[in-house]
């Protein structure tokens, strides 16, 4: 067999190494193409025990890479929520809304051109879902932008503030407190919020070092100076640990109009003791209690707490019945054996946004 001249072969490597590159789609650099990701508004449903729920995804690139997600339910408002976290490794997409806590919402989904098909997980419910792209995302309803709050002798604050993207000139406005376990339910409400003309400004958890009242104070005087906010109607919220946090802030100047408190600790007399301040500076509060949350004695709390933030008019203290820690009545199957999905609380969500308005 004769063999062919090695100079021929060769002469025919440079071009085999083209062709090879080109298929590949590997540059030379070493370097893999990384994968768009999927952005824009899905749409779909979820499915489970033959019960449906309509669904709409958001998915926006904040930064090359980074995404973030805004799920909704339009039969159920006031379940929407922007993930805590929001990871793609093409084609895998998984988002949650408050990682490691119960109750939360994770989605894990596969992509499959405008297609996004995987599972939604509930509590115990898995539910399968296909979502179709529809287009660009709309605009959220209000401005996302950023506040530098200062206090002495310590660096600058960059705080998440939530403007209402309306009309009207004033605005009610709110400091988040948020701890380390209640971001996600400080950023849902501050969302929730903006969309419905309130501007919320989101303090993110105190360290040891910052742990007073300094920086809330702060955030208060600044968030007072911003145009779009009604200087004399700005307040705090706060949940849980942050509530005491919230207590203490109120007796500083300048002193909030009014205040929200979710779970504050309240069924010992010294624990109600420090909820004083309200009753004293004649500051108004909503707190709210959920009677599923078990992180709190709440019958015991509400009933300790009335009589030491008074008795003037504005002031309201509730215990929602058969509601979780997050304002949710639990999904169930009724007695016609069809799934129930979980429903939020329309007199703390409804009731909110009117109290506020109101003050």
């Amino acid at each position: 067999m004769q063999r062919l001249p090695f100079l021929r072969l060769t002469g025919l490597a440079p071009l085999l190494a083209l062709l090879l590159s080109a298929c590949s789609g590997n540059s030379g650099s070493g370097e893999v193409p990384v994968a768009a990701p999927p952005t824009g508004h899905y749409e779909g449903a979820i499915s489970y025990q033959g019960s449906e729920l309509r669904t709409a995804l958001d998915l926006r690139e904040t930064k090359p890479g980074q995404l973030t997600a805004t799920l909704s339910f339009p039969q159920l408002p006031g379940l929407e929520f922007e993930a805590a976290t929001t990871s793609y490794q093409a084609p895998q997409l998984r988002l949650e809304e408050a990682p490691g806590q119960p109750g939360g919402i994770v989605v894990q989904a596969v992509r499959e051109g405008d297609f996004l098909r995987g599972v939604l997980s509930w509590d115990s419910v898995r539910a399968d879902f296909v979502w179709v792209r529809r287009g660009e995302v709309p605009a959220p309803g209000f401005r996302d932008t950023v506040l530098t709050v200062t206090v002495p002798g310590q660096p600058a604050q960059r705080l998440r503030l939530l403007l209402p993207d309306d009309t009207l000139p004033r605005h009610p406005a709110l400091v988040l407190l948020a701890s380390a376990a209640d971001g996600p339910a400080a950023a849902r409400r501050a969302t929730h919020l903006a969309r419905r003309g309130i501007v919320a400004l989101l303090l993110p958890p105190a360290t040891p070092a910052d742990s007073g009242a300094a920086w809330p104070v702060a955030a208060l005087a600044a968030l007072r100076q911003q145009a779009a906010v009604d200087s004399g109607r700005v307040g705090y919220w706060g949940r849980g640990a942050a509530a005491r946090r919230v207590a203490v802030a109120a007796g500083q100047m300048p002193q909030p109009g009014f205040a929200v408190l979710e779970a504050a600790a309240a069924a010992t007399r010294p624990e109600a003791a420090a909820y004083q301040v309200f009753n004293q500076k004649r500051i108004a509060v909503l707190a709210y209690y959920a009677g599923l949350d078990t992180t709190v004695q709440a019958a015991a709390s509400a009933k300790r707490l009335r009589p030491m933030l008074g008795y003037r008019r504005g002031t309201q203290v509730q215990v929602l019945a058969g509601v979780t820690a997050d304002f949710r009545r639990p999904g169930r199957t009724g007695s016609d054996g069809q799934w129930q999905w979980p429903q939020p609380a329309p007199e703390y969500w409804n009731g909110l946004v009117e109290w506020l308005k109101a003050r």
